[in-house]
């Protein structure tokens, strides 16, 4: 089966002049804080390939014949890079999934009252020029003063997503804060789940399904009750098996909901941690960070579903490859019950 790409510049479909000079295709996508990285490689050695302007919108597609192909990044040129010597030269073209020469990573000082989250994001992407998506789950947790002391639209988003439990990302001309550990898009769209399988469509595999210094079994969020004049401690389990620890946060909370909501955030990332692995799998453009892997037929212990941190899309004539980092072990991985 032949695999296919497809790639848009400002406008236009340049499939057809990249074809015979394309080398390879890379996409990164990982679960927020970094942003979507694309990186085509042609084959210059006429140099005679006219260079794309920088900001140029950027969209790239992959698939198979037969199955067809869908989208996997968005975004704009970012940086141009040409490399020669005796073996041959070529052309690099990195795009970003956020423009940054675009105001999102600007400092801003400000600051809002008694706010949700939503209205938050939405009224300092609105300054920056980006439409915003927030996860139902998380759009009216309300925090009573918010402030950017020359921070960026971009650094404040990701300080906000590791505060309330979500993952932020700047792709596409939107700014989405999703649920971590949800599974689903910002929208509320649930995930696909892609299986890997050995024997079917699994390259290889390494995985780590439990990792001993990452259990705990809850965090807890010290804050300071005016009404009792005292500290109080909100705690939240992890869920993770055979775990005895409990993580105490060094920050403390304004106030019992934001201590309750970072708790819980912590919960969250901990149990994310508690296992790590990779695959590499047939090029599948289903997978996406967030959602879950299904890993199959390796092993008792190894077996169950992942939850996916981050996905690398990899195009060149030889073929069409996804590696995906796995994170947070579920099921039966981790697990031999032999």
């Amino acid at each position: 089966m032949r695999a296919l790409f497809s790639v848009i510049v400002a406008g236009t479909d340049v499939t057809s002049r990249f074809a015979s000079r394309l080398e390879s295709v890379s996409v990164s996508d990982r679960s927020g804080q970094t942003s979507d990285t694309a990186t085509i490689t042609l084959d210059d050695r006429d140099g005679q390939l006219v260079l794309p302007a920088p900001g140029a919108a950027v969209e790239i597609m992959l698939g198979w014949e037969g199955r067809g192909s869908g989208p996997v990044f968005s975004g704009v040129v970012d940086d141009i890079r040409a490399t020669g010597g005796r073996g041959g030269r070529s052309l690099n073209i990195t795009a970003k999934g956020m423009d940054t020469r675009g105001p999102a990573k600007e400092p801003m000082r400000m600051h809002l009252d008694d706010v949700t989250v939503e209205e938050a994001m939405e009224k300092i992407g609105k300054r920056v020029g980006l439409e915003v998506k927030v996860d139902g789950s998380l759009a009216q947790l309300v925090r009573r003063y918010i402030a950017l002391d020359d921070e960026s639209f971009a650094a404040f988003g990701e300080r906000l997503a590791k505060e309330v439990g979500g993952t932020f990302k700047i792709a596409g001309g939107k700014a989405i804060l999703a649920r971590r550990n949800g599974g689903e898009s910002a929208s509320g769209t649930t995930l696909p789940t892609v299986r890997a399988a050995w024997g079917e469509n699994l390259h290889s595999y390494d995985i780590a399904p439990i990792l001993g210094r990452n259990a705990e079994k809850a965090t807890a969020v010290r804050y300071y009750d005016r009404a009792a004049a005292a500290w109080q401690i909100v705690e939240a389990a992890t869920g993770t098996p055979n775990a005895n620890t409990r993580r105490v946060a060094l920050t403390r909370a304004p106030d019992e909901p934001s201590a309750r909501a970072q708790a819980e955030a912590d919960a969250a990332e901990a149990d994310r941690k508690s296992g790590e692995g990779q695959v590499v799998i047939e090029g599948n453009i289903d997978a996406q960070p967030e959602g879950l892997c299904i890993v199959a037929n390796c092993r008792p212990g190894i077996d169950g579903t992942y939850r996916i941190e981050g996905v690398n899309h990899e195009y060149s004539r030889s073929g069409f490859t996804t590696t995906l980092e796995l994170k947070q072990p579920q099921g039966t991985a981790g697990k031999d019950s032999r």
